[in-house]
């Protein structure tokens, strides 16, 4: 008898206008997309086993602010009945994708509004799409293994600082985690790939809208394997490409293909109906050739389950919310000013301080005068795969410590996934500072929190 286990794929594209506001990093100088490279897609998988069902999407945006995953989660569950808590909502994290609320200028934001109000129902579409087309199914997973990803974090001895450049001595998570899921006829519904990288190779130069490597890595995986391929982003806090900032988008395009030929072959690779080979006849030929018939060695695991936890992460002391806000409305001053008399190198000056200020008081808002942030924790299993996900961008230490200390034998862990936090850094690197710890709320403690937690909730999906 076939697994329980159903499962279905759907797409819808999620492609912003031309004009709305591009700004995801203080040194550029445009504010407006100015072009599509590629179209931004919501991949939506739905798998059901009983009365159980959930939904994972994964979405070609920088993040997923609170108020869009409360709008798609509530959508959802209103045209599927899914539950919001078995909904998972994630990003890639390309950093060329459109903008969901107003930057530091004003520039485009008069799209914002019309194109984040479509987003719900065009995701919650494809969620109702996919499991209108729920089918027999079984899953397999695997590791790969990939050097595309680089330690990010570099000791910058004259400046005597941290930089985002390419530390080859530090930490990255090297494995790459793919499970293929497929119908009674062992044709593929869905490629799931996981793997922990920065998606900033079209940065401050570039004024397109593109998926980054997600986008090309999806489409290598589906014209070779088949079906639909969600990516997964890792642990991504502290590693990038060694092409990231280049604002090239054959780099982009090679990257993304490089991972996917690496994700296909494992795909290729796995078997969703587990066999053994039973020898049949010894044929006589110019050799004695040993005839064999594949036979299923146990039924497939069907198992689907989901929990959720809210966690509580140590924060720092924030300042007050009225010294943040007169500061951030100064630089902003300034870089209006920088603008009008066009100064290229004054106006990037001036947006980085406005950037910067403006994520300090992002946090400030959120988490003046508190000693905790709460932050979502959720895990699936899907037949013998299990997926953990969290809000924030956690370090690759993090998500690597997670898989290698799981019960199971294959784990997806996520960030950027069911709203915003901040960078979850490991305890050493608090003492050289650098970008992922200044501009983070949490304090020491978090990283470990996190794993200890997440391992927790694992072990209760056994």
């Amino acid at each position: 008898m076939l697994s329980q286990l159903k499962a279905a794929t759907a797409r819808a594209v999620i492609t912003p206008p031309v004009g709305i506001t591009h700004a995801n990093w203080g040194a550029q100088i445009h504010t407006r997309a100015e072009g599509i490279d590629l179209d931004l897609w919501a991949t939506a998988l739905v798998a059901a086993s009983g009365q159980t069902q959930v939904a994972i999407v994964d979405l070609d945006l920088l993040d997923c602010p609170m108020f869009l995953v409360t709008a798609t989660r509530e959508a959802i569950t209103r045209l599927t009945g899914i539950q919001a808590n078995h909904i998972r909502i994630s990003a890639s994290h390309t950093h060329s994708a459109g903008n969901l609320w107003p930057a530091w200028f004003p520039d485009g934001k008069e799209m914002i509004p019309a194109y984040v109000n479509s987003l719900p129902e065009r995701i919650a579409g494809a969620v109702w799409e996919a499991q209108r087309n729920l089918r027999r199914a079984r899953i397999a997973a695997g590791l790969g293994h990939s050097q595309v990803a680089v330690n990010r974090r570099l000791w910058h001895p004259e400046q005597k600082r941290i930089i985002l450049g390419r530390n080859w001595d530090g930490f990255a998570d090297h494995e790459m985690v793919v499970a293929r899921i497929d119908d009674e006829q062992e044709q593929p519904i869905a490629t799931l790939v996981n793997y922990s990288c920065h998606p900033t190779i079209m940065a401050y130069r570039n004024s397109l809208i593109t998926p980054d490597y997600p986008g090309v890595l999806r489409r290598t995986v589906e014209d070779i394997v088949g079906g639909k391929c969600l990516f997964l982003q890792g642990a991504a806090g502290n590693v990038h490409p060694k092409e990231s900032f280049s604002s090239q988008s054959s780099d982009y395009h090679r990257v993304g293909r490089l991972l996917g030929l690496e994700a296909s072959k494992v795909a290729l690779g796995l078997d969703t109906l587990p066999r053994t080979g039973k020898l049949l006849e010894v044929l006589e030929s110019g050799a004695e050739l040993g005839i064999y018939a594949d036979e299923v060695d146990s039924e497939p695991d069907g198992t689907l389950l989901v929990a959720t936890k809210t966690i509580e992460l140590p924060l720092i002391d924030l300042p007050s919310i009225e010294e943040v806000t007169a500061d951030y409305e100064r630089k902003s001053a300034d870089l209006t000013e920088a603008r009008l008399k066009g100064d290229e190198k004054e106006i990037q000056r001036c947006s980085m301080l406005a950037k910067r200020i403006g994520m300090k008081l992002g946090h400030t808002r959120n988490y003046q005068g508190r000693k905790t942030a709460d932050i979502e924790l959720q895990v699936m299993r899907i037949g013998c795969l299990a997926l953990v996900c969290i809000q924030g961008e956690p370090f690759a230490e993090i998500g690597a410590e997670i898989r290698n200390q799981s019960p199971f034998q294959n784990t997806i862990f996520s960030g950027y996934s069911n709203g915003i936090f901040a960078y979850i850094p490991m305890e050493y690197d608090y003492e050289q500072g650098g970008y992922g710890v200044w501009n983070s709320p949490v304090t020491h403690g978090a990283a470990e929190k996190v794993i200890d937690e997440s391992l927790a909730l694992l072990r209760k999906i056994l």
